[in-house]
């Protein structure tokens, strides 16, 4: 089952950094990563955000494709502007990701100065404990997840549980 957790870091650049080492926890199979999703906002207060998959871009991109193929068997050049705009639609309608609108509402609680990443993805619960080792490392605050309230506050205890430096 996929679960969508938004960790906030105290500065701009470590939601980044703990995306790529998520990235590359997907590469050794530790976890399956669906999308992310980058909100950063700088000490001025400008907003930046970034999304690895948009559902709705590439069902919109699939809509245009199938009217192109339509257009092309049937010399009507209409249903080009058609599908593409049904691609659109289907795209908003279906998209169970990361949506635009849980990204605004995550938004408005990224302070200056510190950035957010919101994960959506599953790993079983073995691998879970490396994850969580890994991720200790950049100090995350679990800002909103999906999980239920216990295994929050598990995952809250154990990200905030810093190691030793050797």
């Amino acid at each position: 089952m996929n679960r969508l957790i938004a960790l906030m870091f105290d500065d701009p650049y470590k939601a980044e950094e703990a995306r790529a080492a998520c990235h590359r926890m997907g590469g050794e199979g530790l976890l399956e990563i669906d999308e992310t999703a980058l909100i950063v906002k700088q000490k001025d207060g400008k907003l930046r955000t970034s999304q690895d998959t948009n559902v709705v871009a590439k069902d919109q991109q699939v809509g245009h494709i199938v009217g192109l193929v339509t257009a092309a068997i049937t010399g009507t050049m209409p249903f080009i502007l058609g599908a593409t705009l049904g691609g659109r639609l289907i795209g908003r309608l279906t998209d169970h990701g990361i949506t635009n609108r849980f990204i605004k509402e995550v938004a408005k609680e990224v302070q200056p100065g510190t950035s957010t990443l919101i994960l959506l993805g599953r790993s079983d619960p073995a691998r879970r404990k490396q994850i969580l080792k890994r991720m200790q490392a950049f100090n995350p605050k679990v800002l909103e997840c999906d999980l239920p309230p216990e295994v929050e506050q598990q995952l809250e205890a154990d990200l905030q549980r810093r190691q030793p430096v050797a």
